[in-house]
C-alpha cells in the first residue's frame, strides 16, 4: 500500500502540490493519476519514487515512512518507474541496455538471463536486440525503456505516459501488458489518453492546480452526479427541472424508446440520486427506467480541471 498524507512540494515561491492525501492498495486495481499539463501529477510521481524530496507531508510504502533514507533505499529496490522523458543510453545495444539495467537492479547469472529473455519476448524486442538504441524509432525506444523498468519484477510500478509514441498495434500490446502487471503489482498510470483510462484503469485520481479534485473508482466517477429517467407524459422536463436537486435536464430523442417513452438526463447539484428517485415516485409519473447516467471521462476531466498552465 502507498499512503500519501499532506504531501506538499514548493519550487521557490511556487507551490506545485498542496497537501495531497490519498492511499492506493493492490485491491484498488490499476490507478490512473490524471491532470492537465502543469497540474502536478509528474511532480507527485517523482516524489513517490524519490526523484524529488517533499517540502512537507509524508509518503509511506507498506506502512514505512520513506523520509528515512534506509527505508527509501529499500523501497526503491521494489519500484519500477518509467518517466515521461525516457532516459536511455543511445550508444548501447538493446541487449547491453537490458543487461545493464538488470545488473543495476541486482540481477546476475541465470536469473538475469531469464528475466532479459522474458522482457525480450513480452515486449517484442528480438528483431533489434543487437541494434544501437540511437537508430531505433521512438516507439521502439519506449518499449526498451519499459523492459528496463520491469526487468527486476517490481512490486510497485509507476508509469508516466507509457504508450507515448507507439502505433495502434503497439498501444494495444502495451495495454495488455499493463493489465497483466496490475494483477500482481501495485500500478499507477499517468496518461493523457482518457480512453486508455476507461479501458484499463479501475480507479482515477484527478489533480488540478496541485490539489486532488476527484478520487474514486472509474465507473463510480463516470456515473456520479447524473441520472436518467425514462418516462412518458406531458410536462415531465418541467417537473424534473422544478426540483432544486436538478441543475439541468437534457431530453433524449423521441425515437430512442418505444410507446411514447422518452429519456430525461438529469444533472444533479449534489450526488443524491435516492432523493431524486423519491421525488419522481411522489409525482406519480409513468416511469419505465431510473438509472445512473454514464458520463464520458473526458467531460468529467474538463469540468473538474478547466484551463491550466502548460508546464508540469
Amino acid at each position: 500500500m502507498i499512503e500519501v498524507d499532506g504531501l506538499t512540494k514548493d519550487f521557490g515561491h511556487f507551490r506545485a502540490l498542496h497537501q495531497l492525501a490519498f492511499s492506493i492498495s493492490r485491491d484498488h486495481g490499476i490507478t490512473a493519476l490524471l491532470g492537465p499539463n502543469g497540474a502536478g501529477k509528474t511532480t507527485a510521481m517523482r516524489l513517490l519514487t524519490g526523484y524529488l524530496e517533499a517540502s512537507a507531508g509524508s509518503i509511506r510504502f507498506d506502512g514505512e515512512d520513506v523520509s528515512d533514507p534506509a527505508v527509501r533505499l529499500k523501497t526503491n529496490r521494489r519500484i519500477g518507474y518509467l518517466p515521461e522523458s525516457t532516459a536511455l543510453y543511445p550508444e548501447m545495444l538493446v541487449s547491453e541496455y537490458l543487461e545493464f539495467m538488470g545488473r543495476v537492479r541486482g540481477l546476475s547469472g541465470p536469473g538475469l538471463e531469464a528475466r532479459a529473455r522474458e522482457m525480450i519476448e513480452r515486449l517484442e524486442l528480438g528483431s533489434h536486440l543487437y541494434s544501437p538504441i540511437a537508430i531505433l524509432s521512438k516507439g521502439f525506444r519506449q518499449r526498451i525503456a519499459l523492459a528496463g523498468t520491469l526487468i527486476h519484477e517490481p512490486d510497485y510500478v509507476i508509469l508516466d505516459e507509457p504508450t507515448s509514441g507507439l502505433d495502434p498495434n503497439q498501444i494495444a500490446h502495451i495495454r495488455s501488458i499493463i493489465r497483466e502487471l496490475g494483477q500482481k503489482s501495485l500500478l499507477i498510470l499517468s496518461t493523457h489518453i482518457l480512453q486508455e483510462v476507461e479501458d484499463i484503469c479501475d480507479r482515477v485520481i484527478i489533480i488540478s492546480r496541485g490539489r486532488v479534485v476527484a478520487d474514486d473508482a472509474t465507473e463510480t466517477l463516470r456515473s456520479a452526479g447524473s441520472c436518467v429517467v425514462v418516462a412518458r407524459g406531458s410536462g415531465i422536463s418541467d417537473t424534473l427541472s422544478g426540483n432544486t436537486l436538478v441543475r439541468r435536464v437534457q431530453v433524449g430523442p423521441a425515437a430512442e424508446h418505444p410507446q411514447g417513452f422518452q429519456s430525461y438526463t438529469c444533472e444533479l447539484t449534489e450526488d443524491r440520486p435516492e432523493d431524486l428517485f423519491k421525488f419522481v415516485a411522489q409525482q406519480g409519473l409513468e416511469v419505465r427506467e431510473f438509472r445512473p447516467a454514464t458520463r464520458a471521462l473526458e467531460d468529467i476531466f474538463r469540468e473538474l480541471t478547466g484551463e491550466e498552465g502548460a508546464t508540469n
